[in-house]
C-alpha cells in the first residue's frame, strides 16, 4: 500500500479498516453473545450444571470487558499488526483447546481465551477506526458497529443449522475457524494512520493514569460513561422477567432483546449521518434521553403494543450510543493514546455490567417490584448522560 496516499483520512484505506473491523464485530459477537443459542449443546457435552453453564458465560464477559480493556491500555506504544496477530492466534488455540478439553476448568480456560481475545480486538477496532476517519467519521463507525447487531442475528441460524449437524466442538471448528481468518487479514491491513505514527505516543504509565484520573473532565466523562450503560445491562440480565410481571407473554417477552438489537442495527448506521451533521455528543445524548425515558415507562408497559414502542426506542438509543462513543473520547482526550483511552473507558463499563444485575436483585428484594428499580436505573442513566456531555465538552468549553 503506498503510505503517501493511505495519509488521507477518508480514503480507501480507511473504508476498507472499517469493512474488516465490521467482519471481526459481526464473528465475534456472533461466536461470545449468542452463547444462549449454543449452551444447551455445551452443557450437554461437557455435562454441566446449568449453574457451572452460567459461570463459563460470566467468565467469558468478564475477560471481554476487563481483560480486553486492559490490553487496550497495555498495547497503547505497541504496533498494531503484531497485536491483532496475536488476538488471532490465541482465538485460534482457544478453538483448538475445546477439541480437546473434558472439563468445567478446560471450559473455563477456552472461554476466558476467547473472551480476551475478543475484547482486545474489540477495544482496538472501535479505537482504530475513528483515527482514521474526519469528515465521515460518524457513518463510518455507525457502519462497522452495525457488526455487534448484525452477530447476534446473523449467528444464531449458523449456530443452529451447525448443531444440527454436527457438535458443538465442530461447530466452533467453522465458526471459530472463519474468526481467526477474519482477524488475520485484519493483521494485516490494521495499523495506525501515517500522521499519528509519525506524531508519537505519550507514556502509557502510572503518571499518564494520574495525569487523566485527577482531570475533572476526564472523571466527569469515564464515571458517565459507566453510568449511561445501566440502562442496558438491566434490560440484557432481566427484560424478560420485566415484561412477564407486568402481563406480556413469556413467549413474546423471549423476542424482545432481539428486537432491540435488530433496530439498533438500523439506528447504528443512521446515527452516524445525524452525528455527521448535527454532532456526535448530541446525538449520543439524545439516544441516552430515549434510553432513560424508556426506563421510566417500563414498570408500566402491560400491553404488546406499548411493548413494541418501547422496544424501539431502546433500539435507537442502543444505536445512538454504541457507534459514537468511542470517537467522542478520542476526539475530546487525544487520538496518540486512543487504545488506552478506549481501554480505560471499557473497564469502566465492566464494573457496571457487573454491578448492575446486582444492585437490580437488591432492589428487588426491598421494594418487591420492579418500579423502583427501574426509575432509579433510568435517573442513573440520565444523569451518566449529563456527565458524559459535560466531560467530554470541547476544551474551549468553559467549565461548568
Amino acid at each position: 500500500m503506498n503510505d503517501e496516499h493511505d495519509s488521507a483520512f477518508d480514503s480507501v484505506t480507511s473504508w476498507i479498516v472499517a469493512a474488516l473491523g465490521l467482519l471481526v464485530l459481526v464473528l465475534v459477537w456472533g461466536v461470545i453473545f449468542t452463547f444462549t443459542v449454543y449452551s444447551q449443546a455445551l452443557g450437554d457435552a461437557f455435562g454441566l450444571s446449568s449453574l457451572r453453564l452460567s459461570s463459563i458465560f460470566s467468565i467469558t464477559t468478564a475477560a471481554f470487558y476487563i481483560a480486553g480493556g486492559t490490553i487496550g491500555i497495555l498495547i497503547a506504544r505497541v504496533p498494531l499488526r503484531p497485536v491483532v496477530a496475536t488476538a488471532g492466534a490465541v482465538f485460534g488455540v482457544a478453538i483448538g483447546l475445546l477439541q480437546i478439553s473434558s472439563s468445567y476448568l478446560g471450559l473455563a480456560v477456552v472461554f476466558g481465551l476467547l473472551g480476551t481475545a475478543g475484547g482486545t480486538m474489540f477495544v482496538i477496532v472501535i479505537s482504530l477506526v475513528p483515527q482514521w476517519f474526519e469528515q465521515y467519521e460518524g457513518r463510518a463507525m455507525g457502519i462497522t458497529m452495525a457488526g455487534n447487531g448484525l452477530g447476534i442475528f446473523v449467528l444464531p441460524p449458523v449456530w443452529v443449522w451447525l448443531l444440527e449437524r454436527t457438535g458443538i466442538r465442530e461447530a466452533f471448528v467453522v465458526v471459530g475457524g472463519a474468526t481467526v481468518l477474519v482477524i488475520l487479514v485484519a493483521a494485516v491491513v490494521y495499523r495506525r494512520p501515517p500522521e499519528l505514527r509519525a506524531q508519537g505516543t505519550a507514556p502509557v504509565d502510572v503518571a499518564w493514569l494520574r495525569s487523566n484520573l485527577t482531570d475533572g473532565r476526564f472523571v466527569s466523562s469515564l464515571v458517565g460513561f459507566a453510568l449511561l450503560w445501566s440502562w442496558y445491562f438491566l434490560l440484557s440480565a432481566d427484560l424478560v422477567g420485566i415484561l412477564t410481571t407486568g402481563g406480556i407473554s413469556r413467549a413474546v417477552a423471549a423476542t424482545a432483546f432481539g428486537i432491540v438489537g435488530g433496530v439498533s442495527v438500523v439506528a447504528r448506521v443512521a446515527s452516524g449521518e445525524f452525528a455527521d451533521r448535527i454532532g456526535m455528543r448530541v446525538t449520543l445524548a439524545v439516544g441516552t434521553l430515549l434510553a432513560a425515558v424508556g426506563m421510566v415507562v417500563l414498570p408500566w408497559t402491560g400491553t404488546e403494543p406499548l411493548m413494541y414502542v418501547l422496544l424501539v426506542t431502546f433500539g435507537i438509543g442502543l444505536g445512538a450510543i454504541a457507534p459514537l462513543f468511542s470517537p467522542i473520547i478520542i476526539e475530546r482526550f487525544g487520538p496518540a493514546n486512543a487504545t488506552a483511552i478506549v481501554g480505560v473507558f471499557t473497564v469502566a463499563e465492566a464494573a457496571t455490567a457487573f454491578l448492575v444485575p446486582i444492585g437490580l436483585n437488591l432492589l428487588l428484594g426491598v421494594t418487591n417490584g420492579y418500579v423502583v428499580p427501574l426509575l432509579t436505573v433510568g435517573g442513573l442513566t440520565l444523569l451518566g448522560a449529563g456527565l458524559f456531555y459535560r466531560g467530554t465538552a470541547p476544551k474551549t468549553s468553559p467549565q461548568l
